[in-house]
Order: C-alpha cells, then sequence, then structure tokens
C-alpha cells in the first residue's frame, strides 16, 4: 500500500528497465506496476521505464497498492537494456532488495475506564498508506457511534471521543473495532448512515448489501454486534482487517485515603484515587474545622484550614490519583473535615480526621489495686409459701379388748 521510489544512476542508456522477482511471481520477472505480468527480453513495452536526466539519475514512484503481491522478501532490477533475468550477461544493471510487509493495524485507548463526561482517546498505527484512513466503531448497549480518521505520514493516527459523546453513554461495557481498508483502500463494511447507524452494509454479493442491523426493530447490541461485525470483516470476501478492545463508562467518582490522627504543627499528604481521566481534570480539595461556623460580633471568628486546586495524575488499573500537601502549623486541636470536588464535574467526597497537640501521646489509664470492700449480707427469712393439705382419710381401728389379768383366788 505504501508508495516505494526508486532512484539510481545510468550512464550507459537513456533509458533504465525496471522489472522484479519474488515469492510466486514469473522466474524471469514481473513487472513493477503488474508484478505477475513476465517481462519478455528484447521487449521494451513489457518492461517498467524510467528516463535518466542529463546528470545520468533516473527515478521510479512505484505504487504497491492492489498488487496481488504475498508479504514476503523481493528483488528489484534496474537494466540498461530490456533483458529479463535469464540474459544480464550483456548489460549493465543493479539490484536492491526490499521486504514487503502486509499492512497491519494496531491501537490503545486513552483509558479503560472512562468516567462520563471525560474525553478519550483511540490512537494506533496503520501501515499500508490507506488514504481513506481507519475506520472506528464504537458499540454498547442501544448506542453506536462511527467515525473515519486519516492516518498520518508516520502512520499513526488518533481519535477523540468527545466529552459530549461520552455524557450520553450509559455506564457499562463498550467495544472497539478499528477497520483498515487494506489493498484496495475501500471499506468493505460500513453503516448506511455514518450519523446515525441503522444496517450495516458490505460489498458483497453487490455493493450495499444489508448484513445485519443495528439500530431499530432487530437489531443486535452490544457484544452480539460487535461479534456480527467482526464476522463481517473477516468474511473471504472482504481483505479489510481490524483490531479490536473495550472499555468501560462509569458515573464519575472520587474516594479519599484514610487520614488517620495528625499532630499540631506537622505536614502530611491527604491522597485518594478517581477515575477522571488524568491532566484534564482538577479537584478542589477544603480542610476545615469542625468548629468553623458563624459567630457573633463578640466571639472570634477565626478560621482553621486549607484549601487548593489540583490535578488529577495517572494512575493503574484504571483509577487515576490524587494527591493534597496540608501543612498543620496553623491548625488548632480539633476535629477536621476534607471535601474533595470536581471543578467541572458533579462529584464529591467527604473525609473526617483529628488534629492533636504534638508530642501528645494517648496514655492508657494505670489502674491501681485496692482491697474489695467486706459487704455483710443480711439473710432475710424467706417466706414459705403456704402448701395445701391433702385431705388424709381417716381409718377407722377397732381395738382389740386388753386380756384381763388372772385374779388370784387366794386373799
Amino acid at each position: 500500500g505504501e508508495e516505494v521510489k526508486l532512484s539510481g544512476t545510468n550512464s550507459e542508456t537513456d533509458v533504465t528497465y525496471l522489472f522484479i522477482t519474488g515469492p510466486n511471481l514469473p522466474n524471469a520477472g514481473g513487472m513493477l506496476k503488474s508484478p505477475r505480468k513476465e517481462v519478455n527480453n528484447d521487449q521494451p513495452a513489457s518492461f517498467d521505464q524510467a528516463d535518466v536526466q542529463d546528470d545520468d539519475t533516473y527515478e521510479f514512484k512505484w505504487q504497491t497498492a492492489n498488487l496481488e503481491m504475498d508479504a514476503g522478501t523481493y528483488t528489484v532490477y534496474a537494466v540498461s537494456a530490456p533483458r529479463d533475468k535469464d540474459h544480464l550477461s550483456d548489460a549493465q544493471y543493479d539490484t536492491v532488495s526490499l521486504v514487503i510487509k502486509k499492512p497491519y493495524i494496531q491501537a490503545t485507548a486513552s483509558a479503560s475506564v472512562v468516567a462520563k463526561g471525560d474525553k478519550m482517546f483511540i490512537r494506533g498505527t496503520a501501515e499500508g498508506d490507506p488514504s481513506k484512513g481507519v475506520a472506528i466503531w464504537i458499540l454498547g448497549k442501544n448506542k453506536v457511534l462511527y467515525a473515519t480518521e486519516s492516518v498520518n505520514d508516520d502512520m499513526t493516527f488518533e481519535h477523540e471521543v468527545k466529552s459530549a459523546a461520552t455524557s450520553s453513554l450509559y455506564a457499562g461495557q463498550y467495544f472497539v473495532v478499528i477497520q483498515h481498508p487494506m489493498y484496495n483502500n475501500e471499506f468493505d463494511v460500513y453503516p448506511d448512515n455514518p450519523l446515525e447507524p441503522q444496517k450495516i452494509l458490505g460489498a458483497y454479493p453487490t455493493r450495499d448489501s444489508e448484513i445485519f442491523r443495528i439500530g431499530g426493530a432487530g437489531a443486535l447490541q452490544g457484544t452480539d454486534a460487535a461479534e456480527a461485525l467482526v464476522k463481517a470483516i473477516d468474511s473471504a470476501m472482504v481483505d479489510d482487517i481490524y483490531t479490536k478492545m473495550q472499555f468501560l463508562v462509569e458515573e464519575p467518582k472520587v474516594t479519599i485515603n484514610p487520614i488517620g490522627e495528625q499532630a499540631v504543627g506537622s505536614k502530611f499528604e491527604i491522597t485518594g484515587s478517581t477515575n477522571l481521566m488524568y491532566d484534564d481534570n482538577d479537584l478542589l480539595i477544603e480542610v476545615t474545622s469542625s468548629s468553623f461556623k458563624p459567630t457573633d460580633k463578640s466571639q472570634s471568628g477565626e478560621f482553621n484550614g486549607a484549601t487548593g486546586t489540583i490535578k488529577v495524575q495517572q494512575g493503574t488499573d484504571g483509577l487515576n490519583k490524587w494527591s493534597f500537601t496540608v501543612d498543620a502549623s496553623t491548625f488548632k486541636p480539633d476535629e477536621y473535615i476534607v471535601r474533595v470536588s470536581g471543578v467541572t464535574t458533579g462529584v464529591v467526597e467527604t473525609a473526617l480526621f483529628n488534629v492533636v497537640e504534638a508530642g501528645a501521646v494517648p496514655v492508657a489509664p494505670v489502674v491501681v489495686p485496692t482491697e474489695a470492700p467486706v459487704v455483710e449480707v443480711t439473710e432475710e427469712p424467706v417466706a414459705e409459701e403456704p402448701v395445701a393439705e391433702e385431705p388424709v382419710a381417716e381409718e377407722t381401728v377397732e381395738e382389740e379388748p386388753a386380756a384381763e389379768e388372772p385374779v388370784s383366788k387366794t386373799a
């Protein structure tokens, strides 16, 4: 797909004859503009030609797009006469080797997690010098964004997804497909309407053939839409190539790391994390005493605290970081409130910490053992509950007559 400039000197003739050899090309050589077409010995019209200038130099610009050449190593011949590879003995010639690579595309996103309302960038490299640029698809639930981006001379490209676009996205997962038009320099898979895509169309079997719907009734969404798009580009009838990635959209958020107890006169850092984009977002940090409130004219209204604006810094694992330095030399012992808010976003977070006297160390109370006091316990009689007596059946006992003692008959 790139243009190659061939140049050199020829002091023998007024015309330099050119041909190429390499994988799957004619053994005797093929034309540069049509490599599979064999050059014929002593037939000038079958060779590519470059006129020699008065200073014996020549130049030939070779466009490598749509040549049906495989990737590999090739040799270009420059000959003073129309001679093929098998008849070079009676002519002056020189050769140069070059490697033809298959065009490819690669890309990365500026962040894997994007806060709603933040802009993001898709950057990459597209070799092959596609004059149509590259196509960028962003697919999610009930949302499709499509754009084309030109490729710079150094093969790089950059696409900005603006803040207004991310503000309209629902929180969730989004898929990105970046498409390269390849050898024919035409996108063989494309939307019916780039601004509001409803259908995905293709060049095969005929131009504008509908492949699937991406909007309206029966439309594919999210993962299904991304897979269908990739499958369409993978078709054997399509020479386009692609790379893909994904990112998450979240509601803006900011967190504050635990601060802990600080001493009067010390300097310390208040830190945290956020999903806001680094170097593009400012945070307002406010540190105020819990005792700070409106007072009447007879009271002291002295303010204890700190405030400042900082920039979000680059972090890792999808979260960026921030840091704010506090000088507590003018602070008084008290409880303090930290409030972190976005300057251009509505995100807010708060936290509390204490400032104590310098050198103050919490001391555990000393317990002095004492004798346990003797407590006299007087037991009070416990009233017994009356127990109901059960009636006892009376038994009738018949008394046996006592035996009479014998009476002496003797007086």
